[in-house]
């Protein structure tokens, strides 16, 4: 049963907080951001610290084994924790019926892991893969339980609690990584990291919901949201083949070295902007969800945060693309210097990110999920004929041939889908994205033009980076959109500032 006087049949409520949705997204989006800064810089800290104990080998070994455990971590859920959140009723019951689906799968997944784990060290003809796969398999068991929590805590809003989960799952993670690859410098170093973290986040999310799984009820009562969960599941699972074939066609056809390489420059560079992205999900379906019935608002909600996100991410991203050289051997050390070019094309690939990424909160949020799985599918086929392209030419090959298919091909066929319908339309995303991309080509071209100045050292990339910031901000300033996203950032940093200035104790006079 739920925690406290809560019937089965209670419905559960939305959120618990006071105020406006608006008040209450933002907080939460400030709270989901300092988590994340939080967890960028353990990010960056585990790069950095790791890839000086570890060899381009055992980062590849574990990235043999990852598509098997994402595919797990995909087929796990079932959307079911989207379902919890944006469900307009849900009783405890239904939702105690959901962690069960869960869990029974969850475990089930686990066992077939492990007994798959010997066909995938032959598959890559590395035996040490069988007992990494079976340790990663308990990892999954393990977040298993804890996924309806989270979903709970997410419906409620309560994202202070869920901030902190994740800062301390970051941080849990880093440490048993560390502490392993002091004593043993392995691969299972990377393993533990995976196993503490998933253990840590269970913890956390049964303590921030506050809610206990009780009886289940029959399947027909959920049967609504399994429904809703299969056109998402379809899209993760087709986004998991999308994301991971790369890897399994590197591993298998040039072995671990280079996959090594390519695994440490897409993480480099993509993982920062999905720790920006996945949990400002958390925030921004929920909101979104219940603004669906209002249009201007729910566009403007939209389009402010995606502004943010694009204010933060696109000249930095600018900045490695043109500053690869310097950049990866300051950060991962001279041995991965192999990675610069692989880091280069995925850079390239990765300049619509911080937009594109967010068309899922659309889908989700009207309920789109069967049209969004549609698009997984074709994704998933033109990403396996690209990297199948380029496979040739190795693991530069492969992310020049992802890089230029994902710019050509599917990122405007994207665009034109997911605005088709509801509140935001593809001329809104278009009208959105023009001053961003009028600024990036202003600032990427004084970015360019301080490296063919100034010496390429880490003086050069800091200059760099704050002029490609401080034009970025200029040119944005001559577009009504562009000043008004720099308010609104203005405005958020004065109220952290504020807010922090406000907690601070008076000291009392002598």
């Amino acid at each position: 049963m739920a925690k406290g006087d809560n019937r089965p049949d209670d419905i559960v409520p939305r959120d618990n907080a006071t105020g406006g949705l608006g008040a209450r997204a933002v907080r939460g989006a400030m709270m989901s951001g300092a988590a994340q800064g939080v967890k960028l810089t353990v990010q960056i800290a585990s790069v950095v610290v790791l890839s000086r104990f570890l060899s381009p080998r055992d980062f590849g070994l574990v990235a043999m084994a990852s598509p098997l455990i994402a595919f797990a971590s995909m087929a796990q859920n079932l959307g079911l924790s989207q379902a919890v959140v944006v469900s307009r009723e849900l009783t405890y019951r239904q939702a105690s019926t959901m962690f069960w689906i869960n869990a029974a799968l969850s475990f089930a997944l686990m066992l077939i892991l492990m007994l798959c784990s010997p066909l995938a060290a032959v598959f890559y003809d590395a035996n040490e893969l069988t007992p990494i796969v079976a340790a990663l398999a308990v990892a999954i068991f393990t977040t298993g339980l804890g996924a309806q929590h989270l979903a709970m805590a997410t419906r409620m809003m309560r994202f202070g609690g869920l901030a902190l989960v994740d800062m301390a799952t970051a941080v849990v993670g880093l440490a048993a990584a560390i502490a392993w690859a002091w004593f043993d410098p392995s691969p299972w170093a990377l393993v533990a990291s995976a196993l503490a973290s998933a253990l840590a986040s269970v913890v956390g999310a049964w303590m921030v919901s506050g809610w206990r799984p009780g009886r289940p009820a029959n399947i027909r009562s959920v049967w609504t949201m399994l429904r809703f969960g299969g056109g998402l599941t379809t899209f993760n699972l087709t986004n998991f083949f999308a994301r991971n074939l790369d890897n399994i066609l590197i591993g298998r056809f040039h072995g671990a070295g280079p996959l090594g390489l390519y695994d440490r420059a897409y993480k480099l560079l993509l993982f920062p902007l999905q720790q920006i992205t996945w949990p400002l999900q958390r925030v921004m379906v929920p909101t979104l969800s219940r603004l669906v019935d209002e249009p201007e608002r729910y566009r403007s909600a939209y389009s402010r945060t995606v502004g943010q996100i694009l204010l933060l991410t696109l000249p930095g991203i600018l900045c490695l693309l043109i500053w690869a050289d310097v950049a990866i051997p300051l950060m991962l050390g001279a041995q991965w210097s192999g990675a610069v070019e692989i880091f280069r094309w995925l850079a390239l690939a990765s300049l619509h990110q911080p937009l594109t990424v967010t068309l899922g909160w659309l889908f989700i949020s009207q309920s789109r999920t069967g049209q969004f799985g549609r698009w997984g599918i074709f994704n998933a086929a033109s990403c396996a004929v690209a990297f199948t392209a380029g496979l040739p030419w190795g693991a530069e090959g492969v992310a020049a041939a992802y890089a230029l298919s994902d710019i050509f091909i599917r990122l405007p066929l994207v665009w034109r889908l997911a605005g088709s319908r509801g509140p935001v339309s593809a001329r809104d995303l278009i009208h959105l994205a023009l001053p961003f991309v009028l600024a990036g080509s202003v600032a990427g071209a004084a970015m360019f033009a301080v490296g063919a100045l100034l010496p390429r050292t880490l003086i050069g990339l800091l200059l760099a980076v704050t002029l490609g910031y401080l034009t970025f901000g200029a040119v944005l300033m001559t577009r009504p959109l562009g000043r008004c996203t720099l308010g609104e950032t203005l405005s958020l940093l004065r109220g952290i500032v504020s807010r922090r200035t406000a907690q601070q104790p008076v000291q009392p006079s002598p």
